[in-house]
């Protein structure tokens, strides 16, 4: 059984049980994050410790803010070693991320099925 990447029953109560408001936030998160993502991943790759700081900091309040409390501390795992310039542990930790980062989308978009289905 796949562990659920966010905490539905969380956002839910977040948004104070208004479901439609729920869905817009997924929505918003399945048309911004591919570019954040995107972003970090260059900063990833270019060894730049201040994108990585910066791109991993909105990350992880994009992604507090959506309950998916795993994939926010995996950012903030990158946030921390951007900040502490450890940039060896770049790799690593962004495929982390990514491995995190590739089920929580997956699990968006099926619940955005089913809810609108």
């Amino acid at each position: 059984m796949t562990k659920c990447a966010i905490d539905l029953h969380e956002l839910l109560l977040r948004v104070e049980g208004d479901r439609a408001l729920m869905q817009d936030l997924l929505s918003l998160f399945k048309e911004e994050f591919p570019q954040r993502y995107q972003a970090l991943r260059e900063a990833v790759e270019s060894r730049d410790a201040s994108r990585v700081i910066s791109e991993a900091h909105a990350l992880k309040g994009m992604l507090s803010n959506l309950a998916a409390g795993e994939a926010a501390e995996a950012s903030a795992e990158l946030e921390r070693l951007g900040r502490n310039k450890e940039i060896a542990k770049f790799p690593e930790s962004f495929a982390n991320f990514e491995r995190i980062a590739k089920e929580l989308s997956r699990q968006v978009a099926a619940y955005m099925a089913e809810v609108s289905g």
